[in-house]
């Protein structure tokens, strides 16, 4: 088993009423897999932020893993090792 761990910023955090979690996952599995395990977990209101329709995930998020967007990488199909770091967000503006 591979321990991730996740933290949540803006609205996720507001959503969920966390900091940030522990996740407990088998190696290789994808931030997708992750999202979906979180939203079982946490219920409702981060589901409502992650998924539109209850099936695809929302374009407005922004996920990092140990520091590099995921779109960097390969999107949400990124597999995940023990250690990794995601952090979930929501674009930020202001001016």
């Amino acid at each position: 088993m591979a321990k991730v761990y996740v933290k949540f910023l803006s609205r996720f955090k507001e959503a969920v009423r966390k900091e940030f979690v522990e996740v407990s996952i088998s190696e290789g599995h994808a931030i997708e897999d992750v999202l979906k395990h979180l939203c079982d977990q946490l219920g409702e209101p981060l589901r409502s932020l992650v998924f539109k329709n209850g099936a695809t995930v929302a374009g407005n998020i922004i996920v990092f893993i140990n520091g590099r967007n995921i779109v960097t990488l390969n999107g949400l199909k990124t597999k995940l090792k023990d250690g990794d770091q995601i952090i979930l967000s929501t674009p930020v503006a202001g001016g």
